[in-house]
């Protein structure tokens, strides 16, 4: 694309490579191609400290394509196949974090080291548990499930640099069925897939769990979808028995 744009503005040399990283001096309505009161307020946290100016022009670019109008059809996917949507953000080679989606549930997922991107992914509500991934002395990967509730408090120790339990990684997890005995059955799911992990110690849970909870087919397919979520982002974490029929 580079190389198009130079042929067609009639320069006939390359420029020199030097300084192809440097900052360009442009405003963020113009960057986002569209200037309305959340681009403004965007720039005014810029501004302002409360979000880095790499953040501000990400979300800028996200604020642009919801308001753009409908997306383009994407093609159909093949029988049986299951479509996910991914957001990154930051460097995927330096401080990241993602958001992956399914048909109905979503994890969001980030070394600790990226906390300050998670405010870019995680929408305002819908966070119903989180995993805190460390390594044990034995090289096994040690995991912490949490409540919501218990995650925000968590959030702040991590926060001020205080990860008293080792933790490496975070998962949060959304969009499991909101009532009762299905919520309690997807998270018994999670939490039994954890146990089975080969190389995975489960140390702490935070979980309240209905011990009558009901393995409906409907949790059932919510757990499956959110651990293999959970595959995708962190190999080896969970294990996921192959399904049987009627499942």
């Amino acid at each position: 694309m580079a190389e198009l744009v130079r042929s067609l503005s009639g320069r006939r040399s390359p420029l020199a490579a030097t300084g192809s990283d440097q900052p360009l001096p442009i405003r963020l309505s113009e960057f986002a191609g569209v200037a309305d009161p959340t681009v403004r307020q965007l720039c005014s946290l810029a501004l302002g400290g409360v979000v880095t100016p790499a953040s501000a022009c990400r979300l800028a670019l996200r604020h642009a394509e919801e308001v753009s109008g409908p997306r383009r059809s994407q093609p159909p996917a093949a029988a049986g196949a299951i479509r996910y949507e991914l957001t990154l953000a930051g460097d995927p080679f330096g401080e990241f974090a993602f958001h992956l989606r399914g048909r109905g549930g979503w994890i969001v997922f980030a070394p600790v080291t990226s906390l300050g991107l998670l405010p870019e992914l995680c929408p305002g509500v819908g966070i119903q548990a989180c995993m805190l991934v460390g390594c044990g002395a034995d090289g096994r990967s040690t995991v912490r499930l949490l409540t919501a509730k218990d995650w925000h408090r968590r959030i702040v120790s991590l926060s001020n640099g205080r990860n008293r339990c080792g933790s490496n990684h975070i998962l949060l997890l959304g969009g499991l069925p909101s009532r009762e005995p299905e919520r309690s059955s997807a998270l018994t799911e999670i939490e039994q897939a954890v146990h089975r992990g080969g190389n995975t110690r489960l140390v702490f849970s935070t979980l309240r769990k209905r011990s009558e909870a009901a393995r409906s087919i409907a949790s059932r397919n919510h757990s499956r979808e959110m651990l293999a979520m959970i595959e995708l982002a962190f190999p080896g974490l969970v294990d996921v028995p192959a399904p049987t029929g009627g499942a």
